[in-house]
């Protein structure tokens, strides 16, 4: 026992001394093995104290009492930032503690050690404060030691105090303390302490503060007369009292010290003896920070000053708080919030006068007024809630309710519903429901459920049976708009307390309305959780109920019933909705809410489905009935073999064109509520068909969700495939009775989940061949990091079921031995590498953190894959990063710092007594090590490339660019900051002086091109220019005068070409080489500062000083305002937001107040008068810009502040009589400056304060002489509205979604109200009275003035709306309603229009047709009665306005519409001619049609006489039209669509449209044409017009002149003919030949390229109709199938190309069925045409065209291998289209010639290859191909299936066919091969990786096309038996030396020499010699 006594004593003294240099785990693995040591010996000792007679000798005490001391002290250091360890170690000491009771006394000690410092004027240090609070909170022992030293402990706690508060109370104005500061860190611990100090002690403090005055022995400060310790201590609550109060009092501390120093106040008054003396303080301290007393006086104690505060028998001198009203409410909000929080319960929050008298008001109007602090006034509010819900019942204690009367309790309650109580929180509630501070609208929410719990409360105590505060409640939300998200929120709350039911009955338009909420993000959540609580309360309601087991079904049913009764259909349309966003949101969040709550709901909605979905498409049936299926599997609902009976749903989902339904049926078949259950071979099968067809789709919505099926998948195949294992090896372990059949079952499921694992691997890993898309690259890399993530780091987030972290090691050793898959291969390792350098930063990125996540340190490599070694790929990276384009710089700088982290950084960290300077190339198979060498080596890099820049630019622009060696400087130096932690640390004085180094060099090349871009080569000119940033213009010509100066140099080799561009590839290579460095060094400068440790005052400890980042800052600052670059800028502005905050959040006060100088620095260039940025100012936005964001979170923003104050002074300036043009005004850039203020979101709630202000400085703008102030003026006050109302909701820019309501934008923004009304006033000349009869719409002479103004105003006021206080919304805009009523009269047609949209906040919801009825009833009823034209346009717009708004609310119904239409009859002349206005008269007529459509929707048949005369006189001006006049355009159109709109049957619309073809009016010809397909009824309408469309398409093409009639005729004649429901054939009209003569010439593009892609249709149905008729010999076929291959090209526009795929569908099934069956050579071109066009289409970059092409591919007829559902996807379209041909084609050698050159491809392979490397020069913005998601690899793949089928029933049926084709092309193939080799093996690409030419997608396609031709054609030659010819024997023998030199180079692309062709045998030459002979 002496021994292990002894040990323990060593481990536990050495950790003690290691304690602050371990790591968590090690000190874990300490003390667990302290806990082993000790236990037994402490378990032996306490039986020998107990007289164990067994026990052995006892050690000596010494040494227990020497690991109870160190137990003690390592205790005490782990009780600041380890509270594990220190709990742990609490539990050893308490054990200790029954042998040893001495230790407490240790621990008490080590306390003692830690509150006195040595020096006794010092305070304690952060750390030290951490371990006291953590000590108070957490152990008694602690407390009790602390206070046995109460003394000496506040004595080091006020010096502490004293010293913070000093610290931050400065004079420098520079300087910002930050909340993470260690001074105000220090204080805020300390305020704690206090608290806690005061909760855990409070009989100290009664013994201090609160013992009684006698006139001997009066208590003071200085304690002259009191006991010497009592003085002290006495003299220390003074410093720290004193303190806490200048916590509150001084803004300059953080919100959370000033909430801390309140709590900790109020906890002093829990203390007092008496409750009154408590009260008496309370309302003392609250008086100091208030100007008002809301209190009694006799409440108060009588102070002699009004700044002394008498705390017991403390006197405090206090500072009144100083500032703006906000800052002394602050300091009163968090007094308040101390005595609401930290108060006990029988102190003074339970005087019911405190309360509701004093602080209750107080409360309220901090949350009126405190809107900068709104967040923290409502959350007081909520603790006086929940205050008096607690003391209700001490409140009500002095009053008997038993035997009151009913007037009496409504008299005693203080939550009445209509008490002043209530009132005030519900209209704060409204007030502040939408505000846009984070946490303020949940905070309403828990304010209002604070309300109800204590309504409910109190009528519990008082015996009240009520409910009318719920339905009061209830009723305001129903009756507020539907659009108002706050109104969902406290529904939530509401609910709960109502009966469910019995709300859908009082509100039965709830379910729609949640349902139109789910139609936009901004509302779905909210609507969301009504439906949870809903069903929440529905449940709560069947538990409560008493009940047997038998009566369980009933209950259920009755759920169910009701479940059904109001929400099924709400659920099921929202299932079927063909919005996205409702689908969205009831597949995720209200059906799998619906299911769990009501596991029964399932079969209800499956049985429902065939109603609910009747008329809709199959598409959103099938998606339905997939979504139902997987909520039941995740519910465990569902049949036990449902997967049988669904298998052709799932597959036809699986194989569906929709993405949605793809990955929803994926995710059907992955996801299960069981994750360790094993696929099965169902699902296995259908996980196999589906990934390799999935791979490159472009929507990101459906790989996100393939994401997660795949994990999920392969998480069941991981899981199961363990089990298996496991149990298999338990099998195989027993050796008697093994149960081979067991055995072979568990092998066989074993063997498929491995399979699956391989097919997974395989798919990805063949995805990444060079030229594959972005999208299957992407994909690709995401199922090897699943895969990794899952097989490789299987104990993380989804840890192994039954195992252990090496579970998975097991089953891939598994997979390995069994030679199934090698996941970490080297040629996984380099398919992997090769990604590190594709274009994209996504796979880049991907790509690189799979390399050092998941490999070891020396990645795999071999001599068949030696591009992962390291050297190599140290050389391709040192290669790439001299590389001009950026993305290839940045890859070679990923394979730096690969190197830099796997073979250098690790072995200099990881591995002991390696040298970290030891020389580079030091092993011969290993790159160098040595951090600080590899990084002087980049730097050596850097200083020559800037040498050879500064020699010739130009040159140096395409070889030695700069930017990627500064690139890879900042990844392998600030990506991981422990890197300059760790050599800081180990060698600062060699990294200071690299340091120094980086900066000296940065700064040079920073100069020097700035230099280059602005032309200036000497000093003179830089002094006179300095703060001129060049213009782009300017910038240009310096470039090119410096390429001209350099004209005479020339690269070696390279052709000088005459370059016809517009701008050069010279010019562009040194334009990106200038802005890629500026923006690299901005961001390596920014990362250093970031990164670097800083110095201290004395410049030591760190590598920056303060001199280097004022010179960063330096730098950084000359590029944003010497720069006009977007790209530069921005890259600065990364940089110069790092530093910023870097140095504001430092300790250091003078690192902190340097951006403050920068700011004062900034803020003077603007006002220089010499300066010149435009664009927006360019850079000095983003200055300012970072400088306010980088900001620390504080009470005050005084940075934000200074800035918005000097930009205020700056853009109110007075404007110069005569600017210069080429100068820019300083109020612009102050105006811009502000703008992008507003713009930050990081910013966002700090700027509400100023947004007042600057509306009326934006608006003032419009009056501007000066068009760039005006131009300024416009952007600001757009970027201020975005900011008042917030981010659009929906695309609508007058939905009410988008709008505010009025009580809360006057509440945000007070000042604003005054101003506009102010503004509008003066625009016009409003007399001060009214006219006697109050008609406001009589101008009695009134002038409206033209007014610049007005436009801004009216706009913001059209963007109000309603809130849930209607009448409180008029009241507060009723105001305008004069003003805004006369600018209905203006000249200006857009004020007029924007007029008639302000006045609807005025208008209750509803109330709109009602209030259009009123305008329409006063407008005049005769022409004479009519004099201001403008007045009465006006009038209309509003009229419209409020008809369109009750349409699109649904407040319309038939009644209205009636009353609406007779008041417009009252007035019809404005219809007729007598109304000499046409854009009166159309308006008129305009809104007549809107209301009239909608009865005709509303099935309304009752027609009244203005109706019938509309009507006549729409059939007078059709045949009589006027002559042209302002506004007959929309005349033209109205009374086009009054005629059709009215006509009595769709015949006589029929008729009425072909004679409105005849008008001469281009718009009524137009309006006819495009009227039928948005007439409600159109079916019929269709039908009918039908009869007439030959007539129709002859007149748009022989006789319409006009393009927008051609267009609309051609477009209207394809709606009729492709959606009517009979169908004739054109051939019988005579005048096809010439119809079809006109639309050639369109589709000619004779015509432009609209009436092309319009004409492509109509000509495809003439084919189309001729082909079913049999005339095939024309001429139409070909020419139509040359078009549809000419317009498929990707060069083509996007609607052209549409318009194809379209006609595909009309036509290419036919023509390709015609082509193929007719056996008619001569057809095989046109076949080939379609076929190649809808190819073409099916690989579209754009997804709409794809998804046309693929329906065209879907209507072909398939055989029994291919797919048969009616929809598919465009990959099986390929498929579906290539099999087609290759099968229905055996009979044509044409056919069979044409798609062998197709696999083989247009280009000679070793042609390519040449191309690419001759290429010498630089286009840097070159793009490969004109349709980057065609993959040309996986088109040849398929397509050489279908060959080789096609092939061998060539074979069987013609084998002259196959063979006549091998005859001639076989020995050119193998010239072509060995063309091929030779230049594989003699270019250099300077682009390449380890594989040269073959890594570049060009030449990867045309050798991976002619491997698979050459397979082809030895396929060919096997079949037709052309082996034994001895001419194709010696070509084999040359082609397999080919195909092995292929197969054994290293520098081909390993997924090339997969497709590599078979080697097969040859006979020998003497053979063949005896063949011949023979």
């Amino acid at each position: 026992m002496e021994q292990q006594l002894h040990k323990a004593c060593d481990l536990v003294r050495n950790i003690t001394l290691s304690n602050r240099s371990e790591s968590g785990p090690h000190l874990q693995n300490s003390i667990d093995t302290i806990e082993k040591t000790l236990v037994p010996i402490i378990h032996k000792l306490h039986c020998s104290n107990q007289g164990d007679a067994s026990t052995q000798s006892l050690p000596a005490k010494e040494d227990v009492v020497n690991i109870s001391k160190n137990l003690a002290e390592l205790y005490i250091q782990n009780a600041s930032n380890n509270s594990k360890v220190a709990h742990r170690l609490k539990k050893i000491i308490d054990k200790l503690e029954r042998i040893l009771p001495e230790s407490i006394q240790h621990v008490e000690e080590a306390i003692w050690k830690l509150i006195t410092p040595e020096d006794d004027t010092c305070g304690l240090d952060l750390i030290t404060l951490k371990t006291v609070s953590n000590l108070l909170e957490d152990s008694v022992i602690a407390r009790k030691a602390l206070e046995a030293h109460f003394t000496p402990f506040t004595s080091t706690l006020a010096i502490t105090l004293t010293e913070g508060v000093r610290s931050i109370d400065v004079t420098d104005d520079n300087y910002t303390p930050s909340s993470s500061s260690s001074a105000m860190q220090v204080c805020q611990l300390g305020a704690k302490i206090c608290l806690q100090m005061c909760r855990c002690m409070g009989d100290k403090l009664k013994d201090i503060l609160w013992i009684e005055k006698t006139p001997s022995s009066q208590c003071c400060p200085d304690g002259d007369s009191c006991p010497p310790d009592v003085a002290n201590v006495t003299q220390n609550f003074h410093h720290i009292l004193q303190a806490l109060l200048d916590m509150i009092s001084n803004k300059r501390f953080s919100k959370e010290c000033s909430l801390m120093a309140g709590g900790a106040l109020a906890m002093v008054l829990n203390s007092a003896t008496k409750k009154k003396e408590a009260d008496s303080i309370a309302l003392n301290m609250l008086q100091l920070h208030s100007k008002c007393e809301v209190w009694t006086p006799e409440m108060a104690i009588n102070t002699p000053d009004n700044s002394t505060l008498n705390i017991g028998n403390i006197s405090i001198k206090c500072k009144c708080p100083t500032g703006d009203a906000p800052t002394r409410k602050f300091s009163q909000l968090t007094l308040l919030r101390g005595l609401l929080t930290c108060s006990k319960n029988e102190s003074i929050l339970q005087d019911k006068a405190l309360l509701l008298d004093v602080i209750f008001p107080m409360v309220c109007g901090m949350c009126y007024q405190l809107r900068d602090m709104q967040y923290h006034a409502l959350q007081v509010l909520t603790y006086w809630l929940q205050t008096v819900k607690r003391e209700l019942a001490f409140l009500h204690q002095s009053q008997d309710v038993s035997d009151a009367s009913v007037d009496t309790k409504e008299e005693q309650r203080i939550f009445s519903p209509q008490s002043n109580v209530v009132e005030d929180i519900l209209a704060i509630a409204w007030q502040s429901w939408q505000s846009p501070v984070d946490g303020v609208p949940e905070l309403v929410k828990s304010i209002v459920a604070l309300l109800l719990e204590a309504y409910e409360a109190e009528n519990k105590l008082l015996e009240i049976c009520e409910s009318k505060l719920y339905k009061m409640i209830t009723t305001r939300l129903q009756h507020s708009p539907w659009h108002v998200k706050g109104r969902y929120q406290l529904l939530c709350t509401v609910i709960p307390y109502c009966n469910s039911s019995e709300l859908l009955v009082s509100y039965p338009a709830l379910p729609s309305h949640l349902l139109e909420c789910l139609g936009t993000n901004y509302l779905a959540v909210a609507a969301t959780d009504v439906y949870r609580v809903w069903l929440q309360c529905l449940k709560a309601n069947s538990k409560t109920i008493k009940r047997r087991k038998s009566d369980e079904d009933v209950i259920a049913n009755r759920k169910t019933t009701e479940w059904e009764r109001y929400w099924q259909q709400t659920l099921l349309t929202g299932l079927c909705s063909e919005d996205e966003v409702v689908r969205y949101h009831i597949i995720n969040y209200w059906l799998p809410l619906t299911v769990k709550f009501l596991p029964e709901s399932y079969g209800i909605m499956r049985t429902s489905m065939q109603s609910v979905c009747e008329g809709l498409s199959n598409t959103r049936v099938l998606h339905a009935q997939i979504i139902l299926l997987q909520q039941a599997r995740m519910n465990r609902v569902n049949e036990q073999d449902w997967m049988v009976h669904e298998w052709e749903g799932i597959s036809a989902a699986l194989w569906h064109c929709d993405e949605d339904v793809r990955s929803d049926a994926f995710s059907l078949v992955c996801i299960t509520p069981k994750k360790s259950q094993m696929p099965s071979e169902m699902e296995v099968q259908l996980i196999q068909n589906f990934i390799p067809n999935n791979m490159n789709c472009d929507s990101a919505s459906f790989r996100n969700k393939l994401h997660k099926s795949i994990r999920a998948v392969l998480t069941r195949m991981r899981d199961g495939s363990l089990a298996c294992l496991r149990q298999l090896k338990k099998e195989e372990a027993k050796a008697n009775a093994k149960d081979e059949l067991r055995i072979g079952s568990l092998s066989e499921q074993l063997n498929m989940g491995v399979r699956c694992f391989k097919m997974f691997l395989d798919t990805a890993i063949s995805s990444l061949f060079p030229g594959a898309c972005y999208q299957r690259k992407k994909m690709s890399l995401d199922v090897i990091s699943l895969l990794f993530e899952t097989l490789l780091h299987g104990s993380g987030s989804q840890k192994v079921q039954g195992g252990n972290a090496g579970s998975s090691e097991t089953l891939l050793e598994w997979a390995r031995t069994h030679h199934q898959f090698d996941l970490l291969s080297e040629r996984t390792a380099v398919l992997i590498l090769t990604c590190v350098q594709d274009g994209s930063n996504d796979i880049r990125n991907v790509a690189f953190n799979l390399l050092i996540t998941f490999y070891p340190p020396i990645l795999p490599s071999s001599i068949s894959f030696p591009a992962t070694c390291g050297n190599e790929i140290l050389c391709s990276g040192l290669r790439l990063i001299c590389h001009p384009k950026a993305h290839m710089a940045d890859a070679g700088a990923l394979l730096c710092k690969l190197t830099f982290m796997k073979s250098i950084l690790q072995v200099s960290t990881n591995q002991p007594g390696v040298d970290e300077t030891s020389n580079l190339g030091n092993h011969d198979n290993q790159p160098p090590t040595g951090i600080d060498v590899f990084i002087i080596k980049l730097l050596d890099i850097l200083k020559y490339q800037f040498k050879c820049t500064q020699a010739n630019f130009v040159s140096a622009a395409a070889l030695t660019p700069m930017h990627g060696v500064i690139l890879t400087i900042r990844r392998c130096l600030t990506e991981d900051p422990s890197i300059l932690q760790l050599v800081s640390r180990k060698h600062p004085d060699k990294w200071s002086t690299i340091m120094e180094d980086i900066l000296n060099t940065i700064h040079d090349i920073v100069f020097f091109i700035l230099g280059v871009l602005s032309g200036r080569k000497t000093e003179e000119e830089e002094a006179a220019a300095r703060n001129l940033a060049p213009s782009f213009g300017q910038m240009g010509e310096a470039i090119d005068g410096l390429i001209g100066a350099l004209s005479h140099v020339q690269l070696d080799g390279v052709e000088k070409k005459e370059d016809t561009t517009a701008v050069s590839d010279e010019h562009q290579v040194v334009l990106s080489c200038c802005w890629l460095n500026l923006k690299e060094s901005s961001v390596l400068l920014g990362a250093l500062a970031e990164s670097c440790p800083l110095c201290d005052e004395e410049n030591k400890g760190g590598l920056l000083q303060l001199s280097h980042l004022q010179r960063i800052a330096d730098i950084m600052i000359e590029i944003l305002t010497k720069c006009r670059h977007k790209g530069a800028i921005e890259g600065c502005n990364q940089g110069f937001a790092r530093l910023c905050a870097r140095l504001l959040s430092s300790h250091n006060q003078k690192f902190a107040s340097l951006p403050h100088s920068l700011l004062d620095r900034v803020l003077g260039i603007l006002t220089t008068a010499e300066s010149s940025f435009t664009k927006k100012s360019a850079g000095l936005p983003l200055v300012v810009e970072s400088i306010v964001v980088a900001e620390p979170k504080g009470r005050e923003k005084y940075l934000l502040q200074h800035a918005m104050q000097r930009l205020a002074s700056i853009a109110k300036q007075p404007l110069p009589d005569n600017p210069d043009g080429n100068l820019d005004l300083p109020q612009t850039h102050a105006i811009n400056v502000m703008m992008a203020l507003f713009r930050c979101s990081a910013i966002n709630t700090d700027m509400l304060a100023y947004v007042g202000d600057a509306v009326e400085f934006a608006i003032t703008g419009f009056a501007c002489p000066f068009w760039a102030i005006r131009n300024c003026c416009m952007q600001l006050f757009g970027t201020l509205v975005a900011r008042i109302f917030g981010q659009k909701r929906v695309a609508d820019e007058h939905s009410n979604l988008n709008s505010l309501s009025a009580s809360e934008f006057v509440f945000r923004y007070p000042s604003l109200k005054e101003y506009l009304l102010t503004e509008m006033k003066q625009a016009m000349k409003v007399p001060e009275v009214m006219d006697q009869d109050g008609d406001d719409l009589v101008t009695n002479n009134r002038e409206i003035l033209l007014f610049p103004t007005m436009h801004p105003v009216l706009s913001v006021l059209a963007k109000l709306g309603l809130g849930v206080e209607q009448h409180t919304e008029k009241r507060t805009l009723e105001e305008f309603l004069d003003p805004i009523t006369h600018l209905l009269s203006s000249p200006i047609y857009s004020i007029r229009e924007l007029a008639s949209r302000a006045i609807l906040p005025l208008v209750p919801e509803g109330k709109s047709i009602e209030r259009a009825v009123e305008v329409v009833l006063k407008l005049p009823r005769r022409p004479e009665d009519s004099s201001l034209t403008n007045q009465l346009h006006g009038y209309l717009l509003l009229v419209h306005t409020l008809v369109q708004t009750a349409i699109n609310g649904k407040s319309m119904c038939v009644e209205k519409s009636k009353a609406l239409l007779d008041a417009f009859s009252k007035v019809s002349w404005l219809a007729s001619a007598s109304n000499s206005c046409a854009i009166v008269r159309a308006l008129f007529i305009k809104t007549c049609n809107k209301i009239m459509q909608w009865m005709l929707i509303a099935r309304c048949e009752d027609a009244c006489n203005l109706v019938l005369w509309l009507r006549e006189e729409a059939q007078k001006y059709a045949d009589n039209p006027p002559e042209y006049q302002i506004g007959i355009p929309a005349l033209n159109q109205a009374m086009t669509h009054t005629l059709l709109l009215l006509s009595p049957s769709p015949s006589d619309q029929v008729s009425s449209i072909m004679s409105l073809l005849t008008s001469s009016h281009q718009d009524t010809r137009l309006a006819a044409l495009e009227y039928p397909p948005t007439h409600p009824m159109n079916q019929e309408l269709i039908n009918q017009l039908y009869l007439k469309h030959w007539d129709l398409l002859t007149h748009s093409v022989l006789k319409e002149n006009d393009i927008q009639c051609i267009h609309a005729g051609l477009s209207l004649y394809l709606y009729v003919t492709l959606n009517s429901s009979s169908a004739t054939s054109i051939v019988q009209y005579d005048n096809v030949a010439e119809v079809w003569r006109y639309l050639s010439a369109m589709a000619d593009g004779k015509r432009g390229s609209t009436l092309c892609a319009a004409a492509l249709p109509v000509l495809s149905i003439i084919v189309r109709d001729h082909l079913m008729e049999g005339h095939i010999e024309n001429g139409m076929l070909s020419e139509w199938g040359d078009w549809m291959l000419q317009y498929s090209d990707p060069v083509e526009t996007e609607t052209t190309r549409l318009s194809v795929a379209k006609s595909l569908q009309i036509c290419g099934v036919t023509a390709l069925s015609v082509s193929c069956d007719s056996h008619i050579e001569d057809n095989i071109p046109s076949a080939l045409c379609v076929f190649s066009a809808g190819l073409r289409l099916l690989q579209d970059e754009q997804s709409t065209i794809r998804k046309e092409a693929a329906m065209f591919a879907a209507q072909l007829p398939r055989e029994a291998d291919c797919v048969q559902y009616p929809s598919v996807g465009c990959n099986q379209g390929i498929q579906i289209l290539m099999s087609y041909l290759c099968k229905h084609c055996t009979w044509s050698s044409g056919c069979y010639t044409a798609l062998t050159r197709l696999l083989k491809g247009p280009s000679t392979p070793s042609k390519v290859i040449w191309q690419q490397g001759d290429t010498r020069a630089i286009h840097l913005f070159e793009q490969e191909s004109s349709n980057i998601y065609a993959e040309g690899v996986m088109e040849a793949k398929v397509l050489y299936k279908n060959l080789v089928v096609m092939s061998e029933v060539i074979q069987a049926a013609d084998p002259d066919i196959l063979q006549d084709w091998f005859e001639d092309r076989c020995h050119k193939t193998v010239r072509n091969l060995q063309d091929t080799v030779t230049a594989l093996d003699q270019v250099l690409i300077m682009e390449g990786d380890s594989y040269k030419a073959t890594s570049q997608s060009k030449v990867f396609q045309v050798v991976y096309r002619q491997l698979l031709y050459i397979q082809l054609l030895q396929k060919v030659g096997t079949l037709t038996m052309m082996s034994e010819d001895s001419t194709y024997q010696k070509d084999l023998h040359t082609m397999n030396g080919l195909i092995d030199t292929l197969a054994k180079a290293v520098d081909v692309h390993p997924l090339l020499k997969d497709v590599l062709p078979e080697r097969l045998r040859t006979r020998t030459e003497e053979d063949i010699a005896t063949t011949e002979t023979e």
